[in-house]
């Protein structure tokens, strides 16, 4: 591993953990307005669709913790390469292990977002289901 590749590497990363930040906070946008249509819209309230959709938000809001945890990870590993370039006594390890940390708080947020759209698929086939059987009865 080059001198450099310290603090270059871990900030390489950054990029792509941003991108799953602003995605996952525009899903959770969307899911806390699809939870206020429900609550103040004109229907009445559907407490397992209710509880389906929280379970969501709990996933996202984790998701959303570890890529922050991932950020900070990623930052201080880049940090400390740099601080490890200039004082030899500090290992090089360190950003490495930082690094990956990092990637598997990455990796979590990942199998996080993956369990969220295996559940919000399961609450489109339920209003589905509810708009179909609606329809049948006029």
């Amino acid at each position: 591993m080059t001198e450099s590749s310290l603090w270059i590497s871990p900030l390489l990363i950054l990029p792509g953990v941003a991108l799953l930040i602003l995605s996952t906070s525009a899903r959770f946008n969307r899911l806390h307005d699809e939870i206020d249509q429900i609550l103040y819209g004109q229907r009445g309230v559907d407490v397992p669709m209710v509880d389906g959709l929280l379970r969501r938000g709990r996933l996202f809001r984790n998701a959303l913790i570890s890529l922050y945890v991932a950020v900070a990870l990623l930052a201080l590993a880049g940090l400390t390469g740099m601080v490890a370039m200039r004082f030899e006594r500090l290992a090089a390890w360190l950003p490495a292990a930082l690094t990956g940390f990092a990637v598997g708080a990455v990796v979590y947020s990942a199998l996080l977002l993956i369990r969220e759209s295996r559940l919000s698929l399961g609450i489109i086939e339920s209003h589905v289901r509810d708009r179909m059987k609606d329809s049948d009865n006029p």
